[in-house]
């Protein structure tokens, strides 16, 4: 009969057989210690039988085994292991798969020696057994839950747009072209027009996607490949998704401090409730030229200040709306000659979403396309979709990684994401 696994979580009592990866190894002389890892804690494993030094001997650090043991109390505990009352005497070793020497540590002993992110990087399925690491992406996945299951409560109906599309989604040519059969393609830049397209037939969606952008930066915020988290209504303006935005945050992050308490811990981390702070465009270039930016009228806001308006309005999300025509994409709505009904969302120093009203009138929509110098007719399914009864709708999306990094405090956005892609790096 085949050996019934437990995870260390799980052990009570009698005789017990787990699996893992060696977490540290201690050679006494009389007695020897490994620490056994798996995706539920840590605990230390002693071996005393003299039959079984020749199995220690072999083992190296992060080498995956098999142990069979019985549970006792603990009597040496280790400051790093999760069961610290009990500990687990071993009565067999077995080595599934011997690790050679690690080209970057697991357990990191001395704090002041920090590997660089990109050799963490080339080796993440190493870096990622880290334990603080592995907690950014247990948080990550805990976000990605809470948005999903927010609009699910919320009568929300998530939908699957395409990654391949014809022509750009937002404007401009930071495009990946693809080549699709006999025709020229491009991975998707957003998924803005096939949500709008759903909404105005569904009225309330939502959708967690891939999207692509080939813009040539090097910065510690931007990635050419990220996830976004996109919600898309009728019958609401550029106010009322601001205000389930608002409301989106506050409940994923409720949701993080109860489910993550062991991560948040494990990042030193107090995650506060942000209230909301609402800005036109004009006041905000305004209080910033008070705090001595260099931003003028009708220049989009730079990164300098994000950071100046979070010092002002810290566990805040800013909401910077009203902004003009010329600023924003094609898709948004114009509220005047000059001013939209576009918005973006400011939260931890760093832009996390932006969004607004949508142009729901075709010829408004042909008008404005022109204007951004793009070519109507590459848009005639886009356009036409809106000549057959359109409402009015709004959306806005969360660019999951940007996210991640603003709420955790992270300085690099590739430490909130798997596995980065970015203009150097394509694998692994």
């Amino acid at each position: 009969m085949k050996n019934k696994r437990v995870y260390v979580n799980e052990i009570k009592k009698g005789p017990v057989f787990l699996q893992g990866w060696v977490h540290e190894l201690r050679d006494l002389a009389k007695v020897k210690f490994i620490l056994l890892r798996d995706v539920s804690g840590i605990i230390q494993c002693v071996v005393k039988d003299k039959k079984l030094f020749k199995d220690f001997s072999k083992l190296t650090l992060e080498s995956v085994v098999a142990v069979k043991g019985k549970v006792n109390a603990a009597k040496i505990k280790s400051p790093e292991v999760t069961r610290k009352e009990i500990e687990i005497e071993i009565t067999n070793i077995d080595i599934i798969n011997k690790a050679e020497q690690l080209p970057i540590l697991v357990v990191e002993k001395d704090k002041t020696i920090k590997t660089d992110l990109s050799k963490r990087l080339d080796y993440r399925s190493l870096d990622i057994r880290k334990q603080k690491v592995k907690a950014i992406f247990y948080i990550q996945s805990e976000i990605v839950h809470t948005f999903r299951e927010f609009f699910k409560k919320n009568k929300f109906v998530e939908i699957q747009t395409p990654c391949i599309i014809a022509s750009a989604s937002e404007g401009g040519t930071a495009l990946f072209p693809v080549q699709y059969f006999e025709k020229k393609a491009f991975l998707a830049q957003s998924p803005q027009l096939y949500k709008q397209l759903a909404a105005i037939s569904f009225e309330k969606v939502t959708c967690v996607v891939p999207v692509w952008r080939a813009e040539k930066h090097n910065t510690v915020r931007h990635l050419n490949e990220s996830r976004q988290m996109d919600m898309e209504m009728a019958f609401a303006d550029d106010f009322d998704v601001m205000k389930y935005l608002e409301a989106c945050i506050q409940f994923m992050i409720s949701e993080v401090n109860k489910n993550c308490k062991k991560e948040l811990e494990l990042l030193s981390l107090k995650l506060k409730i942000p209230k909301a702070k609402y800005l036109s465009y004009d006041e905000t270039i305004k209080l910033l030229q008070k705090n001595k930016s260099k931003t003028k009228q009708g220049e989009d806001l730079a990164p300098e200040d994000e950071k100046i308006l979070y010092k002002l309005y810290p566990d805040t999300i800013i909401f910077v709306h009203s902004w003009p025509n010329k600023l924003k994409p094609f898709y948004i709505w114009p509220k005047d000659k000059k001013v939209s009904a576009g918005f973006d969302a400011l939260y931890g120093g760093i832009e996390i979403s932006s969004g607004g009203q949508r142009v729901h009138v075709p010829e408004i929509l042909i008008k404005r396309l022109k204007e951004q110098r793009l070519n109507p007719a590459n848009f005639k399914h886009y356009i036409d979709s809106f000549r057959f009864g359109a409402p009015y709708h709004s959306g806005w999306s969360i660019g999951l990684e940007r996210f991640t990094m603003a709420l955790l405090g992270l300085d690099n956005i590739r430490e909130g994401c798997l596995f980065p892609r970015d203009r150097e790096r394509l694998t692994p």
